[in-house]
């Protein structure tokens, strides 16, 4: 499994304090479905980019006030 990340969307995604303030752009590969069941357990959204060239690409959102817990 790999989650890709680039440093210009993590500037963009969060603030100077933490928190987000953008959808984080990530690229998922391997066991995407296991990953995403992993960030949702972690309260994270992973959403597909529809339009969107590039495989893999997904729009992670950290919910608020959320344990993860199911």
């Amino acid at each position: 499994n790999g989650i890709y990340l680039s440093r210009a969307n993590l500037d963009v995604a969060f603030d100077d304090s933490g928190r987000q303030i953008n959808p984080l752009t990530a690229r998922l590969t391997g066991n995407v479905a296991g990953v995403m069941k992993v960030f949702n357990r972690c309260g994270w959204q992973a959403e597909p980019d529809s339009g969107i060239s590039l495989p893999h690409q997904y729009s992670l959102i950290a919910r608020q006030g959320v344990s993860g817990k199911d």
